[in-house]
């Protein structure tokens, strides 16, 4: 079962509900691709036109159906096969019969029809065992880009297949489009758009370089535009060409034996504790610096560890000589502290997360008591407003934190207040995330972590840790 969409497709059976499932009686009612064919008296290339023409993500509707005089609205599949019957069956001619509708509406939709006929002709598939195919191939045009996308390599395709690495990054790279969604509280605060337009743009920068100086040297002189949901007419490029992050990150290349030595720590290697607290060791530091090529990172532990200092130096709490930086310093402390709370619950990586994002809203000045919004419900209105102040900064440190409490149902109204701060959590947390995968994604792209095909499961457990 799935999206309409799936019936373009070359896909042995597709079934598409018709009503809502009956959970009680366990039935539902639906319909293959073979039964649409033969009820609605078309040819397979026919009803592949028609659910084009009714649109999908990547093709507009056929400017013609948009209007009232000669479709319902909204449009449906019927009428698509309505006008391709009155004009030939051909989509061409149905362009050439509505061209004052199209000049109005859309005068490139032909041409983006053509391309996405020629990428459905050519999909690429992602089979189960990490190979990637082009359908017919050898028929590929010389301007494929133009409706196949600039090609990733399918290493890249595996990783996200396999949940290593998130499907943002690939997407800057395949649009060259960044594109800013909205939050669900739809709050534009002042905070919120200097945040995203201009505070995490070197972040996100230093992330498109790590992958880019793995791919294709084309890649590396496409600059990324990025949009915003709350302003169309608002854009920032991402330049990453000629940012040398990967020399920073490639120093890393630590194997078992020195982790091992760090049993005095206290936390097992592959945890942010253990990368702030063993730096603070007197040899370690120095004895991290890898003086040759990095090659053979295998273990769990060792691909971890090195990803999380890769991220901690790119983040600035760890200088180039392998040493903590004030930053790091006080995050370390910080760790250290909230070490018996971790053990606990028995829940390190949720607790060891919410101490490192704190330390990236201090430092991307958010995490404070200003800008309280009290035009949003939820903010605290009773007390002076020193009160006032530290509850909301309580409030606020408190949506960092995974929520433990009794199954008691409803008690109350969703604070909007804090939904929004959640907004800019989230907004920090994915721009580390992606970090951390592009740092894994080039390690492992540069052959300095062990690659194994066949096992799948290594590289989910990784995503998960």
């Amino acid at each position: 079962m799935g999206s309409k969409e799936l019936l373009l497709y070359n896909l042995e059976t597709i079934i598409l509900p018709l009503t809502p499932t009956d959970w009680e009686n366990k039935s539902w009612r639906g319909f293959s691709k073979e039964d649409m064919v033969i009820n609605l008296k078309v040819t397979p290339e026919l009803l592949s036109d028609a659910l084009l023409m009714a649109g999908t993500s990547f093709l507009p509707i056929f400017p013609a159906l948009l209007d009232p005089q000669v479709a319902d609205q909204p449009p449906s599949l019927t009428n698509a096969i309505n006008l391709l019957r009155t004009s030939d069956k051909s989509v061409d001619r149905c362009c050439i019969t509505f061209d004052n509708d199209l000049r109005e509406r859309d005068p490139k939709w032909l041409d983006k029809y053509r391309k996405a006929k020629m990428g459905l002709k050519h999909t690429v598939v992602t089979h189960q065992d990490g190979s990637i195919n082009t359908a017919l191939w050898d028929q590929l045009t010389n301007d494929n880009h133009e409706y196949l996308g600039l090609q990733l390599p399918g290493e890249l395709h595996f990783y996200l297949s396999n949940a290593l690495i998130g499907p943002r990054i690939l997407n800057c790279f395949v649009s060259l489009q960044s594109v800013v969604f909205p939050t669900l509280d739809g709050v534009t605060s002042d905070e919120y758009k200097r945040l995203v337009t201009r505070t995490l743009v070197p972040v996100k920068e230093t992330t498109a370089a790590l992958i880019a100086s793995r791919l294709h040297r084309g890649f590396q002189f496409k600059d990324i535009e990025m949009r915003f949901w709350f302003d169309e007419s608002s854009k920032q490029t991402l330049v990453h060409r000629n940012m040398n992050v990967n020399q920073q990150a490639d120093t890393w290349g630590v194997k078992d034996a020195l982790l091992k030595s760090q049993k005095a720590v206290g936390t097992a290697p592959g945890t942010l504790s253990f990368a702030l607290l063993s730096l603070q060791s007197k040899d370690f530091p120095s004895a991290t610096i890898s003086k040759e090529k990095i090659t053979g990172l295998d273990s769990k532990a060792e691909v971890i560890s090195n990803a999380l200092w890769r991220l901690l130096h790119l983040r600035g709490y760890i200088n180039d000589q392998h040493e903590l930086t004030g930053w790091g310093r006080a995050l370390a402390t910080t760790m250290k502290s909230v070490g018996p709370i971790a053990k606990k619950y028995d829940d390190i990586h949720h607790i060891e997360e919410a101490a490192f994002l704190a330390f990236e809203l201090l430092r991307f000045d958010n995490l404070n008591s200003r800008n309280r919004h009290s035009e949003l419900i939820g903010g605290p209105l009773r007390g002076s407003d020193e009160d006032k102040a530290n509850c909301i900064l309580i409030g606020r440190t408190a949506c960092l934190l995974k929520l433990r409490h009794f199954n008691i149902g409803y008690t109350g109204p969703l604070s909007k207040n804090f939904l929004a701060f959640h907004s800019i959590i989230k907004a920090v947390r994915e721009i580390d995330r992606d970090l951390l995968e592009a740092v894994t994604a080039s390690m492992l792209m540069s052959a300095q972590a062990t690659r194994d095909k066949t096992d799948p499961a290594r590289y989910r457990d990784l995503a998960r840790r």
